[in-house]
């Protein structure tokens, strides 16, 4: 029983009592009218008394009754509209889901499907600019059709719950391994402590920020995505820049693993990007006793090293800049001696074959690329990049180059719908100090979900 329903119970038996004591005097003292009177008046204040507490509970009723309909009904000067009482929902087991160490696990990754006409190029879907048919070649690979769901990938987040210490993890896997690009691979798998990380990942040397975006899953010309085993320290020098130096695996040949290190800025709030990088190895060529030329004679020289080394180095920079909301730019720019991992089609670029000595060759990397944000779902890039050889072998490329212009629409947010036509050319010069060039010419389309 409340308060106040005691306190009312309490004044109805002082009301009866009062009555009770009222009948007994007016027997006894039915003579003494002004007793009567005085009694008669406290009675009319008891039930005054009464009515007021009932009021009091009635308006708090409907109060209470207000305060539950507010919480349901959204009122407004044209219309009313009826809302929902929230449901509690099932949270997915994936949203707390711990690790046998109890480390917080976040699964994220994407389902994407992949479809290409290609009216010349490379023998294979996505950007083989570096291997296209070149002209007066049979046209094998003029006029084909492809299409591949194996650049869905799925990851793996590790954070684990020690005091002190920043511990965490990645696991990320494609189905773009092997020789026929069909089966599981591991991108990333890497752990850190504070401000280490030990594991795979992709290189310091390269600047996935500063690069232009393409459909194409192969990437674009010009840029790089290698991912390698690595130590790597980083840490910030104030809250707009930071740096990374760390040791990773380059070429297997080599006996030595390669020093990269890297610095990026921020200016102008986030609007603005730019970085520097750089790298020192030792650059290794190993030959066999025996060295054939393509005829199969062997050809092994007098002074010819089976086992040379020379001092390999590279510089990146790169930048990136949003103008407004609707316009982004990006630009970047390598230079590499004597490698043939860390850059896009870059293999056996690395050294003039051709010489007894070994003679690195120069690469230079460029690509640039706009984007423009129609609004919040549609946006467009036009991208160009090029890799230019120096001190190249004959036969080998002089010169690869491509632009390419793409749409992407996102009508909810989880899904990406894209549409890109590529068009690039690769050049060399024969033993015959002939030019010839190859052609590529590619439609895609993608179509991918992110969860």
């Amino acid at each position: 029983m409340s308060q106040f329903q005691r306190r009312t119970a309490f004044l109805k038996k002082a009301l009866a009592v009062t009555v009770a004591g009222l009948m007994v005097t007016s027997v006894h003292a039915a003579s003494d009218k002004d007793e009567i009177k005085q009694l008669r008046e406290e009675v009319q204040a008891l039930k005054a008394l009464i009515q007021q507490q009932q009021q009091v509970q009635q308006n708090q009723q409907v109060q209470i009754e207000q305060s539950r309909r507010a919480a349901v009904v959204v009122a407004t000067p044209t219309q009313v509209t009826a809302v929902a009482a929230p449901v509690a929902s099932s949270a997915s087991p994936l949203a707390s889901l711990k690790s046998k160490m109890g480390a917080n696990v976040k699964l994220y990754g994407s389902v994407r499907a992949d479809a290409e006409y290609q009216f010349k190029g490379g023998d294979g879907m996505f950007n083989r600019i570096n291997a296209v048919e070149l002209n007066g070649d049979s046209e094998f690979n003029k006029d084909r059709f492809y299409s591949t769901v194996t650049t869905s990938r799925v990851g793996l987040d590790f954070v684990a719950p020690v005091q002190g210490a920043d511990v965490g993890g990645k696991i990320e896997l494609d189905f773009r391994g092997g020789s026929n690009s069909d089966t599981v691979r591991i991108r990333h798998a890497y752990m850190t402590y504070n401000n280490w990380l030990v594991g795979q990942t992709t290189s310091s040397f390269l600047s996935g920020d500063t690069q232009p975006e393409m459909l194409d899953f192969n990437a674009a010309l010009g840029i790089g995505t290698f991912r390698t085993p690595m130590v790597r320290y980083s840490d910030k020098i104030n809250a707009t820049t930071s740096y990374a130096v760390g040791l990773e695996q380059g070429d297997n040949a080599n006996r030595l693993p390669t020093a990269t290190a890297k610095v990026s800025h921020k200016f102008n709030g986030d609007q603005g990007l730019i970085t520097a990088r750089a790298l020192i190895q030792e650059a290794r060529l190993r030959t066999p006793n025996e060295v054939k030329d393509a005829n199969g004679k062997v050809i092994t020289p007098a002074n010819k090293n089976n086992d040379q080394t020379e001092f390999s180095w590279g510089v990146a920079a790169g930048a990136k800049y949003k103008f407004t909301d609707q316009i982004s730019v990006t630009a970047d720019y390598t230079h590499l001696k004597g490698d043939k991992t860390y850059l896009l089609y870059d293999k056996d670029m690395a050294f003039n074959t051709s010489k007894s000595d070994l003679e690195l060759i120069d690469q230079d990397a460029v690509s640039v690329g706009a984007t423009y944000r129609f609004n919040p779902q549609w946006r467009t890039n036009l991208g160009y990049g090029a890799i230019f050889y120096d001190k190249q072998a004959k036969g080998q490329n002089d010169k690869l180059q491509q632009g390419w212009l793409n749409v992407m629409y996102n009508p909810i947010q989880p899904v990406t719908l894209g549409a890109e036509y590529v068009y690039g050319e690769r050049s060399l010069t024969t033993s015959n100090d002939i030019d010839r060039v190859g052609r590529d010419s590619r439609i895609g389309v993608m179509a991918k979900y992110d969860f």
